[in-house]
């Protein structure tokens, strides 16, 4: 009987990976847990402190990395991002999109620049990243594609997010798409979809500013006692799907969806 050993299911060795995120949120946790695997690691975020901080980090930690602040949102600075990675290390094999933010806003009051704003870093920034990312992809024999999204694409978590739900919704099947047409070249692309773990969607400006004057936050996901059975998650959930995902563990799986939400859906 042929054993596979740890670091034949799960190590990264030689292989790229970009990581890209809005702000710090899901990249803190799963660019070291991708270095600490082998992989060299491109942190893309706008917030170009926050990303040569993590960079730097991981450095110190014996892990390759590097920082290059990107504004995802840019098609133009997307595209140089994927650009610098191939001149630099001449394959990309892994995609990780981190970056999300929320509108909770009820829908009599949603303006079309907000739901705009929505489609905007929820679902154009993962179609451009896809798109150049496949692009490499496909000069390298395959590579693996990771998104994180959330539950709620699948089920209504609080009230007033149809903008934010329906972009995030969306994502889902250009994964699924992109895993059927790609699938013959070698690349697999999934979705992580968190529930309860704070602190991993940043709030729209509007939606803080009501929750500073006193809005608070409503919905199936605020009674946690009854509706998350296995309370909070954390940013090492998330870590730990996406690299089953990204290393060769995952080889098997494309087009599907892994749903972390503390047993919400069951509840």
């Amino acid at each position: 009987m042929n054993t596979l050993r740890l670091t034949e299911m799960f190590g990264l060795d030689g292989k790229v990976a970009v990581v890209t995120d809005s702000g710090a949120l899901s990249s803190v946790d799963v660019a070291p847990v991708l270095a600490d695997a082998g992989a060299t690691v491109v942190i893309a975020d706008r917030d170009a402190a926050s990303a040569a901080a993590l960079a730097e980090r991981i450095v110190a930690a014996g892990g390759r990395a590097q920082a290059i602040a990107t504004d995802i949102e840019d098609e133009a600075q997307v595209k140089a991002l994927f650009a610098q990675v191939g001149a630099r290390y001449g394959h990309l094999d892994i995609l990780v999109n981190c970056a999300g933010a929320t509108a909770n806003q009820p829908l009599l009051e949603t303006t079309t620049e907000l739901f705009d704003a929505m489609l905007s870093v929820n679902l154009r920034s993962v179609f451009w990243c896809m798109r150049e990312a496949v692009r490499l992809m496909l000069d390298n024999g395959g590579g693996r594609i990771v998104n994180i999204t959330t539950m709620g694409a699948l089920h209504p978590v609080l009230h007033g997010n149809q903008a934010y739900g329906s972009a995030r919704a969306g994502v889902t099947m250009l994964t699924k798409t992109t895993a059927m047409d790609h699938a013959k070249d070698g690349i697999l692309a999934n979705v992580v979809m968190p529930g309860a773990i704070g602190g991993k969607v940043r709030f729209h400006d509007q939606t803080r500013q009501a929750m500073a004057a006193g809005y608070q936050l409503s919905g199936p996901a605020v009674d946690a006692q009854r509706r998350l059975p296995l309370g909070m998650g954390s940013g090492a959930d998330i870590a730990s799907a996406v690299l089953y995902l990204a290393g060769p563990a995952g080889r098997y799986i494309t087009g599907q969806a892994i749903v972390l939400d503390g047993g919400f859906l069951s509840a």
